[in-house]
C-alpha cells in the first residue's frame, strides 16, 4: 500500500500519459486495494452484454480528478445498484469504473458502447495489468474526428489479451449538468456491426418515410396555398430535424456545424415540433372553438408554454431547457388528446386522427423511456418506440388533414361560378403548356433513340444499329451505285490485357481505342460499331479499296501510338488487327449482309494469323469463292 502511496504522490507533476500507466501500475500492484468492480468474463459467443449493473460509480464534485486519483484506496466507489445507469441532472463529473478478463485461450476485441449520443465530455482509459494503458476523448462537444470509431454515438475498441485482466476507467461530464440515462452495452465486434447497419437502415427508412411526406405536403402547399399544409411541413422538418441532431446523426454528417449549433438546433426544432403540431390542432377545430374564446386562449396558452424553451436553447441553458420541455410536452400531448376527444364530440370527426397521432407519440416516448430504464427488455421495437411513434403520428396528422380538405369541397361548389371566368385562360394556359410538354417528350425520345443504338462504355454505336445499318448501306448501294466497305478489327491478346490488368482497366482501353478511331473517322458517313467484347465494326466509304487500306492503317497506327502498355503481347502495347471487306455497285447483287460480314471476320483471323497489329483486305465476292474453294 505504502508503494502505491508513493506512486502517486510521484506523478501528480507528470502529463496524464504517465499518470494512467502509474495508475495502471497500481492496478497491477495493488490489487483489490483499489477499487473493486465485479469482473466480466469475457467468453466466446457473447455477441452483447449489459454491463452497467457490473460497474463501480465515484463523483468527482471538483471536476478534477485524475485517472491515477480514482484509483486511490481513499476514493469512495460504490457499485451501480440498477441495469441502466440515471445521472440525470448533476453538477459533478462521475467516474466508472469496469473490469474485464480474457477469455482463456484467444485474444478477443470487444467493443464499448455508452448508449447516449448526447453526453458532453467522455475520456476512456484502459489500463491493462503489464502497465500498458490507452486512453479515449470523445463527446459532442468535441470534433466528431476523435472518437475512434465512426459512430452516431460513442463506441470504444477494447482489446483484452487471453486471460488477462483489463481495467476500464470511463469519466463523464457536462456542460451544464445534463447526463441523463446512460445504457452501457459489451458488443463483439460482429454483432456491433450488424447492429451499426440495422440502426443505419432503420433510420434511413425513417427518415426517408417522413422526407417523402414532407415532399408530397410541401407540393399540395405550394398547389392549394392552405396553411395547415404548411404548418404540418413546418411539423416534419422539426420532427426530422429533432431526430437526427438527437441520434447524433448530425454530429456524424454535418461535422462542419459547431457542436452548440446542433444541441441548440435539437432543443428548438424539438420545441417547434410541440407548437406546430398545437398549431395544426388549433386550426382544425377552429369551428368548434369559435364558440368558446376560453378554451380557444387556453389552446394557444398551452402553445405558447412549449414555444418558451426556444429563446432558453437559443442562449445555450441545455439543461434547464430540458427540465421545462419535457413536462411541457407531456402536458400538451395530454391536453391534446382531451380536446381531440371533445372536438370529435362536436362533430369534427377527422380529429378523431389527431387524438390517435398523440396517442402513438405518448405511447412510443414511454416506451423507449421504459426501455432505457430497463422497466422494459430490450427489444427493437422498443429501441425505436419515438421513431415508431413520430412516424404513426405524421400519417395520422396526414389523414386527419386529408379529411380536413374534404370540408373544402363545398367552398369550391360556391366559388365554380367564380372559376368559370378563368377557366378559359387556364385552357389556354394548358394547351401551351401541352405544347411545351409535346416538345420536350419529342425532345426526351430522340436522346432515348440515342442512348438505344449507343453503347455505354464506349460511346460507339451498339450492335443492332450496326445489323440495321448494314442492311440499310449494302440497299442503297445495291440501289444507288458506289461502294461499300466493311472492317472488322479487335484488340490483340485482349483477354490476356484481361486477365493481367483487370477488366477495370480493360474497359478503360476500350474506352479510349474507340474515341482514338472516331477521331480518325473522316466521312459523315463513316460509323463506328461495337459489335462484341473488345470487337469493332467500320461501315466504310471511299473511291477505291486502296484508300481505305491507307485509312485503315493510319487508325492500327493510332492505336498503336496509343502507347497503353500491355505485357501479355510481344508488341510490349495495345494493338488491333483489322480484315477489310471490299464490295462494289456490281458485286453487291449476289452479296448479303451475313455474306459481307463473314467475309471481314475470315479476313480478321487472317490478319490475326499472319501476326496481328496489320489490315487484311480482299474484295468481294471474289473473296467468297476463294473462301468457299478453301
Amino acid at each position: 500500500m505504502d508503494l502505491l502511496r508513493l506512486c502517486l504522490r510521484v506523478t501528480r507533476a507528470l502529463g496524464w500519459p504517465c499518470r494512467v500507466l502509474t495508475a495502471a501500475a497500481c492496478l497491477w500492484l495493488g490489487g483489490t486495494a483499489t477499487a473493486q468492480a465485479a469482473p466480466i468474463v469475457l467468453t466466446p459467443g457473447q455477441d452483447r452484454l449489459a454491463i452497467a449493473g457490473q460497474a463501480e460509480l465515484l463523483e468527482d464534485p471538483s471536476h478534477q480528478l485524475r485517472a491515477d486519483q480514482v484509483l486511490a484506496p481513499s476514493q469512495a466507489w460504490r457499485p451501480v445498484a440498477t441495469p441502466v445507469l440515471n445521472l440525470a441532472h448533476s453538477p459533478s463529473a462521475w467516474w466508472l469504473h469496469l473490469r474485464l478478463v480474457g477469455a482463456a485461450g484467444a485474444a478477443t476485441t470487444r467493443v464499448l458502447e455508452l448508449d447516449n449520443p448526447r453526453l458532453d465530455d467522455i475520456e476512456v482509459h484502459v489500463l491493462h495489468a503489464g502497465g500498458a494503458a490507452s486512453h479515449y476523448r470523445a463527446g459532442d462537444q468535441r470534433p466528431f474526428a476523435d472518437r475512434p470509431i465512426a459512430y452516431h454515438g460513442f463506441a470504444f475498441p477494447l482489446a483484452v489479451s487471453a486471460g488477462e485482466t483489463v481495467d476500464v476507467l470511463v469519466r463523464l461530464d457536462s456542460r451544464d449538468g445534463f447526463l441523463g440515462l446512460l445504457p452501457i452495452k459489451l458488443w463483439s465486434e460482429q454483432a456491433f456491426q450488424q447492429a451499426m447497419q440495422r440502426h443505419t437502415l432503420l433510420c434511413g427508412l425513417y427518415y426517408g418515410a417522413l422526407l417523402i411526406l414532407l415532399l408530397y405536403h410541401l407540393c399540395l402547399l405550394g398547389s392549394t396555398r392552405h396553411a395547415a399544409f404548411g404548418w404540418y411541413v413546418g411539423y416534419l422538418f422539426c420532427l426530422v430535424a429533432t431526430r437526427f441532431a438527437f441520434e447524433g446523426h448530425a454530429a456524424q454528417y454535418l461535422q462542419g456545424l459547431p457542436p452548440l449549433w446542433i444541441n441548440q438546433g435539437l432543443l428548438v426544432n424539438y420545441s417547434m415540433s410541440v407548437v406546430l403540431f398545437g398549431a395544426m390542432l388549433i386550426a382544425n377545430v377552429k369551428p368548434a372553438l369559435a364558440r368558446r374564446p376560453w378554451l380557444l386562449r387556453l389552446c394557444w396558452a398551452v402553445v405558447g408554454l412549449n414555444a418558451l424553451p426556444v429563446p432558453m436553447a437559443l442562449v445555450g441553458s441545455y439543461s434547464g431547457t430540458l427540465k421545462l420541455a419535457m413536462p411541457a410536452t407531456m402536458a400538451s400531448i395530454l391536453f391534446a388528446m382531451g380536446l381531440s376527444i371533445w372536438a370529435w364530440r362536436q362533430g369534427l370527426r377527422h380529429t378523431r386522427f389527431f387524438l390517435l397521432g398523440a396517442a402513438c407519440m405518448l405511447v412510443g416516448l414511454m416506451a423507449e423511456r421504459m426501455r432505457l430504464e430497463a422497466t422494459l427488455p430490450d427489444h427493437p421495437l422498443l429501441a425505436y418506440g419515438v421513431a415508431i411513434g413520430s412516424v404513426l403520428e405524421a400519417l395520422c396528422i396526414a389523414i386527419a388533414l386529408a379529411e380536413g380538405m374534404n370540408r373544402m369541397k363545398a367552398d369550391k361548389l360556391l366559388a365554380e361560378r367564380q372559376a368559370l371566368e378563368a377557366e378559359t385562360r387556364l385552357n389556354n394556359e394548358l394547351g401551351q403548356l401541352v405544347r411545351a410538354r409535346t416538345r420536350e417528350l419529342e425532345a426526351a425520345n430522340q436522346r432515348l433513340t440515342t442512348l438505344s443504338i449507343t453503347d455505354e462504355l464506349t460511346g460507339a454505336f451498339n450492335r443492332r444499329h450496326f445489323q440495321d445499318q448494314l442492311a440499310y448501306r449494302l440497299a442503297h448501294v445495291r440501289r444507288e451505285g458506289g461502294a461499300i466497305g466493311l472492317c472488322l478489327f479487335d484488340l490483340d491478346h485482349f483477354k490476356g490485357y484481361n486477365d493481367h490488368y483487370g477488366h477495370p482497366a480493360g474497359d478503360e482501353v476500350l474506352r479510349r481505342v474507340s474515341a482514338t478511331v472516331q477521331a480518325c473517322l473522316k466521312r459523315s458517313t463513316d460509323r463506328l460499331f461495337r459489335v462484341g467484347g473488345e470487337e469493332f465494326a467500320l461501315l466504310l466509304s471511299g473511291p477505291d479499296r486502296s484508300h481505305l487500306l491507307g485509312f485503315l492503317d493510319e487508325v492500327r497506327r493510332s492505336i498503336e501510338a496509343l502507347g497503353i502498355p500491355h505485357a501479355q503481347h510481344g508488341a510490349g502495347v495495345v494493338t488491333a488487327s483489322f480484315g477489310l471487306a471490299w464490295c462494289d455497285h456490281a458485286a453487291t447483287a449476289e452479296t448479303d449482309e451475313e455474306a459481307l460480314y463473314r467475309c471481314a471476320d475470315e479476313l480478321l483471323y487472317r490478319a490475326k494469323a499472319r501476326g496481328r497489329n496489320r489490315v487484311d483486305s480482299a474484295e468481294v465476292p471474289g473473296a467468297l469463292a476463294q473462301h468457299q474453294a478453301g
